[in-house]
């Protein structure tokens, strides 16, 4: 299973998601740390995980039209709702499932809910 990962481990509030895919060891499960929303284009993968502004649970997204691009934390991840859409557009991605994150959420709390989703997923 491939989860890409997006955030800006420099910015604390835009960083969860780095800092967890980077702790969290999981048999099966490999993080991959993007540096641009265009690997969403590039790479093959089964899940997205990121920080979401306005949730205060982590929320797995299974349908894009959930995902506003105005509730995403930052720009960059505007470009990650961005390549999603168009690429569902262009019929290149057929489903795509998001591990939302909130900012300011507890990291070890974060580290064993998102443990027990990718378990669950296997």
């Amino acid at each position: 299973m491939r989860v890409l990962v997006f955030g800006n481990p420099y910015l604390k509030y835009d960083s969860l998601a780095v800092e967890i895919a980077k702790e969290l060891q999981l048999q099966g499960v490999e993080f991959v740390m993007c540096d641009s929303p265009e690997q969403i284009m590039q790479e093959k993968f089964d899940y997205i995980m990121d920080v979401v502004e306005g949730i205060n649970e982590i929320k797995v997204f299974d349908n894009l039209k959930l995902l506003n691009p105005h509730r995403m934390f930052s720009l960059h991840d505007f470009d990650v709702t961005f390549f999603l859409g168009l690429m569902e557009r262009l019929g290149k991605l057929n489903k795509v499932s998001i591990i939302g994150i909130p900012t300011n959420y507890d990291k070890e709390k974060a580290k064993k809910k998102v443990k027990a989703i990718l378990e669950k997923f296997k």
